[in-house]
């Protein structure tokens, strides 16, 4: 028997992508929590952390010499 689509689609993801998973409390994040839900819409949370760490490591790499 044939694999499924979705099968297929999910042994694809595991081999392309790699999951990370970030909690943050409304208490001591509420500014990143209201960024992400208004700007997830428009431009995606994937895209979002993607440009912040690369600033991130931009920073840390003229920190470091």
């Amino acid at each position: 028997m044939g694999k499924t689509s979705t099968e297929v689609k999910t042994r694809w993801m595991n081999k392309a992508y790699h999951k990370f998973t970030a909690y943050f409390r409304y208490d001591t994040d509420q500014y990143i929590i209201d960024y992400l839900e208004e700007a997830k819409l428009s431009k995606g949370v994937t895209e979002i952390f993607r440009d912040a760490m690369a600033l991130y490591i931009e920073q840390e790499k003229k920190e470091w010499g």
